[in-house]
């Protein structure tokens, strides 16, 4: 402590601070003071160019209020264009003393009349044709063009050329009443552009003005390069562009000098500032060191050599939060594997849980060790792998919540004081119950009620909660678990986002009728016609279904033993309506049975399926297309071929179509003739006969669709090579012919 680091670098770094802050303090005062500068001289500019600006349109706009009222008003300019009693002459006088009158204010240069039908020209001191006319391009340019805009360009004129030099002016037409004709008026331009050095009253403001096409009309800016202009206006009444500026203002130093005051008082109160922490700092130095020196007492031998006083303050914080850290951890790490054990416990049937480490147990959750009063639930998550598939990153975060929303979760002499996830989609909970015999639903019941309500309004999913019975004794909790697991086997029957409670359900449990096989082969059969009585036979299927109170297990085999039906019967069809059997209705409807879990939202896909199907199925008979019936006849020939009547004119007769044609579309679609499939059939069959019985072969003959054996001897022969009797004896070597 000799060398006080400690109070040195504490010092230093407090005035380091504050000098750093002094000095961002004054460099915010100068540039404050510096912005307000540049504001005011851009505010008194910007007011210069404002009265110019003003000044100028009022100005032309009062003369072109005059002039407007003047051919409102003024009947002696009413008469030069519309004509009148009074003689041509007199009007052209009267007129022109008007004009005379109107030059009274002295921005006008010049005014004059024209009019339309004599294309004659009055100014203020003669009259003439405008082909005659000084400016007569310019009234034929005003004729052509629209008087939208206010004021021309600047152009040079001079009333009378041969004694007055030409001046700028800038122009404005009007048309008369009636439009017989038009009057031009022109005022001094230079005159106005003047007001522009009269405003400025010995500023050091400087004024641009320019027309509507960029060029300098006006300038009193000086070759400087230091003069920039600071303001931009536009007048959209005379078209013209004003760019004004200050000439050579160092505003810096303006600024600089307005500083002064400020920052004398910002250094004198950091000087005092200074002072006043190292007082501070020498008086606080004492017990501050006390502290330092009881802290190394602590760790001596410990100590590096240049370590300074922050160093061991340090160190010594460093190893209690690590010990602190390290003890908190391996606390919780026991706590959470000690409940993750609990759970596993409760699944395995078989071992037995010694009433010691029950009670530890109700240790672990601050449970009586006495009493019990447990319930468990299980949470099973609704169409679980429909919401892994499509976002597996918020199913997640939406089980989190539930994990950390479920174990906090209590209502009504119930709470939860246990979860744990037992499955991808399940998560057990231990909910302790005070017991209340009067009260229904039960703690328990009510308060999972409110928690579904919450999951499915919060969360990504809704969950369905099978509860099993209250435990009074710690082994019953093992009984608990079993009914709640059980519980959730009747999900396709409650349905999803519901209560199961096993106590309830279990004395509910029955079986299906009977009669479902029936009506599923109605329904079989009205599909096959086809009949849109199909329908009904499906509605008298689900509707028994969804009466029935039966396990998932159960309800899953009856659906299957549907989904199986169907296929047996498309394979029978025809290739077009199995194909989209195959492809499109039976996985869609495995899908269904195995994602969506709820008995009426299954029956919902099932009956949208099998109508697409039979939509489909319709479709095809309806398009003529015969490739159904020939599969139809194949079978029928397959299952009938004895029938010694069975020919082209039976099939005919039987499936109402031309035998011809149907023996053509039989070799389309199998590739062998009808007549040929048949006798394969008959034939086939006979020698399996030969082998396999003792029957005659007159027996056979009949039995295989031939009523004379010699027909049936000579057909054997064709298609095997060899007679019958031959062909039972290179069968059978050893046989006699006895029996043939």
């Amino acid at each position: 402590m000799e060398n006080k680091k400690w109070y040195k670098r504490f010092l230093l770094s407090h005035l380091s601070t504050l000098f750093v802050s002094g000095a961002v303090i004054i460099a915010i005062v100068f540039a404050v003071t510096y912005n307000n500068v540049v504001k005011e001289t851009e505010k008194t500019n910007r007011t210069y160019a404002d009265h110019v600006v003003d000044g100028m349109t009022t100005s032309l706009k009062n003369i072109e209020l005059m002039l407007a009222n003047q051919i409102v008003k003024n009947e002696a300019i009413n008469d030069y264009f519309n004509g009148s009693a009074y003689e041509p002459s007199l009007i052209n006088y009267k007129a022109s003393s008007e004009i005379a009158k109107i030059r009274n204010n002295p921005l006008i240069h010049s005014i004059y009349f024209y009019r339309n039908k004599d294309q004659m020209v009055l100014t203020g001191g003669y009259a003439a044709k405008l082909e005659d006319f000084t400016d007569r391009q310019f009234v034929q340019e005003a004729q052509n063009k629209s008087q939208s805009v206010h004021w021309s360009p600047i152009r040079k004129y001079s009333e009378f050329s041969l004694i007055d030099p030409p001046e700028r002016i800038i122009s404005i037409t009007k048309n008369s009443i009636g439009n017989e004709g038009i009057i031009v008026l022109n005022v001094k331009a230079d005159l106005l552009l003047s007001m522009a050095s009269k405003l400025r009253g010995g500023t050091k403001e400087f004024m641009d003005i320019t027309d509507g096409q960029g060029s300098p009309i006006y300038s009193t800016r000086p070759a400087a390069p230091r003069a920039k202009p600071l303001t931009d206006l536009e007048s959209d009444y005379i078209g013209w562009h004003y760019s004004s500026g200050t000439i050579s203002t160092n505003l810096f130093a303006q600024a600089a000098i307005r500083s002064l005051m400020p920052l004398a008082i910002i250094i004198l109160s950091l000087a005092a500032i200074i002072a006043y922490i190292m007082y501070v700092t020498r008086r606080n130095y004492q017990p501050i060191e006390n502290i330092v020196r009881r802290v190394s007492s602590y760790q001596q031998g410990t100590k590096a050599a240049n370590s300074d006083e922050f160093s061991i303050i340090e160190h010594a914080f460093d190893t209690m939060m690590v010990r602190m850290d390290l003890i908190d951890r391996q606390e919780a790490e026991s706590v959470h594997v000690r409940r993750k054990q609990f759970f596993y416990e409760l699944q395995e049937d078989e071992k037995t849980i010694p009433m010691q480490e029950w009670q530890e147990y109700a240790r672990l959750f601050g449970l009586p060790e006495d009493k019990c009063g447990l319930v468990i639930a299980i949470m099973e998550i609704d169409k679980y792998v429909p919401l892994l598939r499509r976002d597996r990153q918020e199913l997640l975060a939406s089980k989190e919540l539930l994990d950390k929303a479920a174990g906090k979760w209590r209502h009504s002499g119930a709470m939860v004081v246990g979860s744990e996830w037992i499955s991808g989609d399940r998560l057990a909970l231990l909910v302790q119950v005070h017991p209340d015999p009067e009260a229904k639903p039960r703690p328990s019941d009510a308060m999972m009620e409110r928690l579904r309500k919450w999951a499915a309004g919060d969360l990504v999913f809704s969950v369905t909660i099978g509860i099993g019975s209250s435990a009074d004794d710690w082994p019953d909790i093992k009984t608990s678990f079993r009914e709640a697991l059980a519980a959730l086997q009747y999900k396709m029957t409650a349905g999803n986002n519901r209560i199961i409670v096993y106590q309830q359900i279990r004395d509910k449990e029955n079986r299906v009728d009977s009669l479902y096989f029936k009506w599923l082969e109605d329904l079989i059969h009205h599909f096959r016609i086809p009949a849109p009585a199909w329908m009904d036979d499906f509605a008298r299927i689900f509707d028994h279904l969804e009466e029935r109170v039966l396990r998932n297990e159960e309800m899953q085999l009856l659906l299957n033993y549907l989904t199986h039906r169907f296929a047996r019967e498309m394979e029978e069809i025809s290739p077009e309506i199995n194909e989209y059997w195959d492809t499109v209705t039976y996985p869609r409807m495995a899908e269904a049975l195995k994602e969506t879990g709820a008995m009426t939202e299954i029956r919902a896909i099932y009956e949208s399926l099998i109508g697409e199907l039979y939509d489909k199925y319709v479709t095809i008979l309806e398009s003529g297309s015969n490739t159904h019936i020939i599969y139809d006849v194949k079978k029928y020939i397959e299952d009938n071929y004895a029938n010694s009547d069975l020919s082209l004119n039976h099939i005919s007769e039987r499936f109402g179509m031309n035998g011809k044609y149907a023996s053509q579309l039989f070799k389309e679609e199998f590739g062998v003739k009808f007549v040929d499939f048949l006798i394969g059939l008959r034939v086939g069959q006979a020698q399996k006969l030969l082998r396999e019985t003792d029957q005659s072969i007159n027996e056979i003959s009949r039995q295989v669709g031939y009523e004379h054996a010699i027909s049936f001897g000579r057909i054997f022969k064709k298609m095997v090579g060899v007679s019958p009797g031959d062909y039972r004896r290179l069968m059978h070597p050893g046989r006699t012919q006895e029996g043939m």
